[in-house]
C-alpha cells in the first residue's frame, strides 16, 4: 500500500483570503436599488469568507503551538485589552470639564 507524502504547501499560511467574484451574468445594475442590493451580497459574502479564512488560519496555527502557550497568549492579550480600556476611560473623564 503506497501513502502520499504530505507537502508543507499544504499547511502554509496564506497572507490574505481570496474572495470570489459572483458569477451572475445575467445580472444588470440598472437601478440604484439593484446597485445596492449587489453590493450588500458581495459584502456579506465577503465577511462570511474572511472570518472563515481567519478561523482557518488560527486553527493551523494552533495545530502547531503548545494549548499552555496559546492560553497564555490569549489571557495577556486580555489583560492588554483591559488595560487598555481603563487608560482610555481615565483619558476620557480627564477631558471633561469638571461641574
Amino acid at each position: 500500500m503506497l501513502r502520499k507524502k504530505g507537502t508543507a504547501q499544504q499547511y502554509r499560511i496564506s497572507a490574505a483570503p481570496n474572495h470570489e467574484k459572483l458569477p451572475w451574468p445575467g445580472l444588470k445594475a440598472k437601478d440604484h436599488l439593484s446597485r445596492v442590493v449587489t453590493w450588500a451580497v458581495k459584502e456579506a459574502k465577503e465577511a462570511r469568507e474572511t472570518a472563515c479564512w481567519a478561523e482557518e488560519q488560527i486553527a493551523r496555527v494552533l495545530d502547531h503551538v503548545p494549548p499552555e502557550t496559546a492560553i497564555r497568549i490569549l489571557f495577556r492579550e486580555i489583560s492588554r485589552r483591559e488595560n487598555r480600556k481603563l487608560r482610555e476611560s481615565k483619558r476620557g473623564s480627564a477631558k471633561r470639564p469638571a461641574r
